[in-house]
């Protein structure tokens, strides 16, 4: 999904919620199997796409066709999607 997001849509920077009380990539992909209703957010905060029923399955949400071009402060308690965490969840199998 969020390669979907980034070469389709045009997203450039976009992070997890995952319903932890956790902001890092490293914790956030390794606690994976106890994320609660997790969405994908923009900076702005506004949700992008949200898990769906099965662990793989994402659907799109709000305006996720726009992204962001304003500068504002990070999702409050959301990980940034970033080369790390990508990589702590292919390691550990969960696709995003």
């Amino acid at each position: 999904m969020v390669r979907e997001l980034e070469d389709v849509y045009g997203h450039q920077e976009l992070w997890l919620y995952s319903g932890l009380n956790e902001d890092s990539p490293i914790e956030t992909a390794r606690r994976r199997q106890k994320w609660r209703s997790p969405k994908i957010l923009k900076r702005n905060g506004r949700m992008v796409a949200e898990q769906s029923g099965q662990p793989d399955f994402w659907v799109l949400t709000g305006d996720y066709h726009l992204p962001q071009s304003e500068h504002s402060a990070p999702p409050w308690k959301a990980c940034l999607i970033n080369k790390v965490f990508k990589v702590y969840c292919s390691l550990l199998g969960k696709k995003t």
